[in-house]
């Protein structure tokens, strides 16, 4: 089998894992709203169980097709795809890193680099967008309100989180999660979208 094929394998095995891991979200998300973790245990859907690590597991997919499509792009000899480890990696030591103290500083410094790279996108944007013609620059322009999408989620996170830290304001309402879901889901969306038009101009 060769590198390409092993890409395409890779990269339909990470879809077919994320697609088990969501329907078994599906599935045991009114179970675990109703009952307790001792209501569950010893069920097929108890806590620690062989459906819950397969569904927690599942993530794992996501670097499966991102390694498949680096293989698939890449020359022989190539170790690009390595690059394809480091989101899940990243993933695995957020979800371990346990800090002692609520760290403002870098909650800030976050922000920061949020805000500093969507306007250097909007720069980049001004300098590139003249290059792109018919389909493909509406492709851009669509990309962009996506990423505006996703600095919105940023700073509806921001207050999500923010808020409650600090007492002067705990008591402001913050954004509803349900929003914070629409307004990522709407980003992605549009970048995707974006990235079809300009790719079908290409093709």
């Amino acid at each position: 089998m060769n590198r390409q094929k092993r890409g395409m394998v890779l990269f339909w095995l990470g879809i077919a894992v994320v697609f088990v891991s969501q329907a078994l979200n599906w599935i045991q998300s009114p179970i675990y709203r109703d009952q307790s973790a001792e209501e569950l245990r010893g069920t097929a859907h108890a806590i620690s169980g062989p459906l819950f690590w397969v569904r927690t597991l599942g993530w794992n997919g996501l670097a499966f097709s991102l390694i498949g499509v680096l293989l698939f792009t890449s020359k022989k000899g190539s170790k690009l795809w390595l690059l394809g480890t480091i989101p899940m990696t990243a993933l695995g030591l957020a979800i371990l890193w346990e800090p002692s103290r609520y760290v403002p500083e870098l909650f800030g410094i976050g922000g920061a680099i949020i805000l500093v790279s969507y306007f250097g996108i909007l720069w980049l944007w001004t300098r590139t967008y003249q290059a792109y013609e018919g389909i493909a620059r509406t492709g851009k322009l669509v990309q962009l309100l996506g990423y505006s999408f996703l600095v919105i989620t940023g700073c509806l996170l921001c207050l999500y989180f923010g808020y409650p830290a600090q007492l002067a304001i705990a008591d402001l309402p913050i954004p509803n999660s349900l929003s914070i879901n629409i307004s990522l889901s709407l980003g992605m969306l549009l970048i995707v979208f974006g990235q079809y038009l300009i790719a079908k101009k290409q093709l």
